[in-house]
């Protein structure tokens, strides 16, 4: 049983839950169990069953290959990039795309909450739009929080490249948010 009086990083939980310490390895995956569902849901448009199913199996694969783990990156990075390869395996044959037809008018913020959600979820929308490449490192940078570095080891992409997708992703959102204000 792990007792720790402040926050501890993801580093030092790993490292215990390495060496057979099942507190530490709860306390990581209580820090980070919706990640892997969220990630699944943003990036590859997954049904909400199917992302606890790939959701379930990472977790699962992050405890039995924790040995692996180096701390060379952040744990939350690492578990994702397990996500993100059960992801392809399963969905290599049947990945489609999101239908541009759900992009409704972006339309200026609104007051009612009503109408701002309905705006928050043009947004989602707009992203889900993007192409594949673009979208999930928007989604790895901007709703995850990944630094760049993590964001291009992740995807297995060089650096410059993952800021190009980046770069590229943020424009074509704001052609789409141009285009839907038409």
């Amino acid at each position: 049983m792990c007792d720790f009086a402040a926050p501890v990083p993801d580093e030092v939980l790993a490292a215990r839950a390495k060496s057979g310490c099942r507190d530490c390895f709860a306390r990581l995956y209580e820090r980070y169990r919706a990640s892997p569902a969220r990630y699944l849901h943003e990036s590859f448009g997954t049904d909400f069953d199917s992302a606890l199913d790939i959701e379930a199996e990472a977790w699962r694969k992050a405890l039995q290959h924790l040995a692996s783990y180096r701390g060379e990156r952040p744990f939350r990075a690492w578990l994702l990039s397990i996500t993100r390869n059960l992801a392809l395996n399963q969905f290599r044959h049947r990945r489609r795309a999101p239908s541009p037809e759900l992009l409704a008018k972006a339309i200026d913020p609104p007051t009612d909450p009503v109408e701002r959600r309905e705006t928050l979820d043009e947004c989602i929308r707009l992203v889900r739009a993007l192409p594949t490449e673009l979208r999930e490192p928007f989604v790895l940078r901007t709703i995850f929080d990944l630094d760049l570095k993590a964001v291009a080891e992740l995807l297995g992409i060089s650096e410059t490249t993952a800021r190009g997708r980046l770069f590229r992703a943020r424009k074509a959102l704001a052609e789409a948010v141009r285009e839907v204000r038409r």
